[in-house]
């Protein structure tokens, strides 16, 4: 039994399929892309607080976000392979999280 679900034939049979690139997509696009969508949501807030209220800078900073949403899951299906739809998702979430922390810090 052990003999069957080695590296090299567990990596070969399972996951080199392509429904399971489709699926790592999908998945990026539902919960990295909701991530990125709530960061750029609290950066946006955070970047328009100077220039008007609080209410008005986070609700067009919430309509912004599912403009970002729909781009980044569009986005996902557009590059070549899932490490990038990934790797993009992620970087941009930490991103959008490094600054909206330091928009907090200034604001404070």
């Amino acid at each position: 039994m052990f003999n069957l679900i080695t590296t090299r034939k567990f990596t070969k049979f399972y996951f080199t399929n392509p429904r399971w690139w489709v699926f790592s997509r999908v998945m990026a696009a539902i919960f990295a892309g909701y991530a990125l969508a709530t960061t750029s949501s609290l950066f946006l807030g955070q970047l328009l607080l100077q220039s008007m209220g609080e209410y008005q800078a986070f609700h067009i900073g919430l309509l912004l976000s599912f403009l970002i949403y729909s781009c980044g899951a569009m986005w996902v299906f557009s590059v070549s392979t899932a490490k990038k739809a990934w790797g993009g998702l992620i970087s941009l979430n930490l991103i959008f999280m490094a600054l909206t922390w330091l928009l907090m810090q200034v604001n404070s």
